[in-house]
């Protein structure tokens, strides 16, 4: 609850700035922290992390935002899903390359048959929504969510709102400047960092060393969207506490979008009272610059926790690599052979999505390739070729373009030909893979080389042309 206004001596609001720490650390709250091994391809690191029980037992994880957030942070690239803007209602999945390929007329005429399949109204606005698999790399980010924990705490500021800024803003990525000039892990702007004590000038950026810029987002927490949400509810006459879910949630609008725009909602809203019914108005509200980006910035918040929750509650290890993962439980998997197939081509699955991910090297990703294809062999009268077509490591190594993982997609296409010679498909992606590099002459005869093995593609003749052009 609110805090009355008397004012007590500087030892008395010392003793009770601690006690009231403590309390939001394990009362009402109910937000702990969890101590993990993380255990790496060649590391095993103790990390610590946030647990908010709250979010599960109030329900929060499951209001539609946040499980269509939850989705969308797992879904790649390359699919989406249609939904409904103002509820997060999803009707469908597609796949981009398919939709990119349709005209204005053809996308407007495929919402308007799904309106009718699902019974919505024509004023009701459809989204397009692209998977972020590729940019919530949450196991990235583990080291800097342990690491600003302990920043934040020896700043005195709640270590819950390090974890739900590092787990949206840039996951993984500590030098990443976003369009409005943002950059580092915690995405502060220069002006706010500089404001913070941060050093921002033509040689030097703080805002990209983790441990300064965890100082200046606790500092501007601390300072600014913490007193300011205060400020805000105090106003309005709303009761709160600030170890509450909601009350956090506000703060982290304050963070995002400001507080003037934040404090501008809630006097539109004008509310009785706080809760989930409050920030779930709050998502369905507009003033200033809290726009439709604003609006789902809480959203995304209870998606990645609930997401990161799932990856560090199980077990006090946890495993980075999903492939080390499983094969390290194939052992207690006593099964007859054709399961133990199915489940040792599984755990080559998951390699192949560590791989893509960036949590392995390709080296690694070859050894324990080979390691799993040695106990398949031994698993006769059953018989697992791997890859059984050029198309497989095709695949992959065209997610690893897609990924900006140059190197290890070109090492792919290499091993792909050294299996399939004479496949076209091959060639291409080669040549696509040189092209990518800025070796054009090598690109240019993959490209012929391609042409020569099935003269009729398309996808070789355009690159040709697209190479000769320039």
């Amino acid at each position: 609850m609110k805090k009355h206004s008397i004012i007590p001596s500087a030892f008395l609001l010392t003793l009770l700035t601690g006690i009231f720490s403590l309390i939001s650390l394990s009362g009402k709250s109910q937000v702990s922290t969890i101590d993990r091994y993380v255990v790496g391809y060649n590391t095993v690191a103790p990390m610590t992390f946030m647990n908010d029980e709250v979010l599960f037992s109030e329900g929060w994880h499951q209001l539609p935002q946040a499980r269509f957030w939850q989705q969308i942070m797992n879904l790649p690239p390359d699919s989406a899903v249609v939904n409904v803007g103002s509820t997060r209602q999803v009707l469908d999945k597609i796949y981009i390359k398919q939709w990119n390929k349709l005209s204005d007329v053809q996308k407007s005429q495929y919402k308007d048959s799904v309106r009718k399949f699902n019974s919505i109204p024509d004023s009701i606005s459809l989204l397009v929504t692209t998977g972020k698999k590729d940019f919530y790399e949450f196991k990235k980010v583990m080291p800097t969510i342990s690491r600003s924990i302990e920043v934040f705490r020896a700043n005195g500021v709640d270590p819950w709102y390090a974890q739900a800024i590092l787990l949206i803003e840039s996951p993984g990525k500590s030098n990443t400047k976003s369009c409005v000039g943002a950059n580092g892990p915690f995405q502060l702007m220069k002006s706010v960092a500089r404001a913070q004590g941060l050093k921002v000038n033509k040689t030097i950026d703080e805002r990209t060393d983790i441990d300064r810029a965890a100082y200046g987002a606790s500092r501007l927490l601390s300072r600014i969207c913490i007193p300011y949400t205060r400020a805000m509810l105090d106003s309005a006459h709303v009761a709160y506490n600030e170890t509450d879910l909601w009350f956090r949630l506000l703060v982290m609008h304050c963070y995002h979008a400001g507080a003037g725009n934040v404090a501008g909602v809630i006097r539109k809203i004008n509310p009785s009272e706080g809760g989930m019914q409050l920030i779930q108005q709050v998502w369905q509200t507009t003033y200033g610059g809290f726009k439709n980006s604003s609006q789902n910035y809480s959203q995304l918040v209870l998606a990645a926790f609930t997401n990161f929750d799932a990856i560090v509650m199980p077990s006090d290890s946890v495993y980075l690599i999903d492939g080390d993962r499983m094969y390290k439980s194939y052992a207690q998997c006593k099964c007859a052979p054709y399961d133990a197939c199915s489940y040792l081509g599984n755990c080559i699955a998951e390699y192949e999505s560590d791989l893509v991910e960036g949590v392995i090297p390709f080296d690694y990703f070859i050894t324990k390739v080979k390691a799993v294809q040695t106990e398949l062999s031994g698993l006769a009268p059953y018989e697992y070729h791997y890859p059984n077509s050029d198309d497989h490591y095709n695949d992959i190594a065209y997610q690893l373009l897609k990924a900006k993982k140059t190197e290890d997609a070109f090492k792919m296409f290499k091993l792909n030909e050294a299996q399939y010679p004479d496949s076209w498909s091959v060639c291409h992606g080669l040549g696509e893979t040189y092209r990518m590099m800025g070796q054009k002459e090598q690109a240019r005869a993959y490209y012929k080389k391609s042409l020569k093995l099935n003269p009729n593609n398309e996808e070789s003749l355009r690159a040709m042309a697209r190479l000769n052009a320039k």
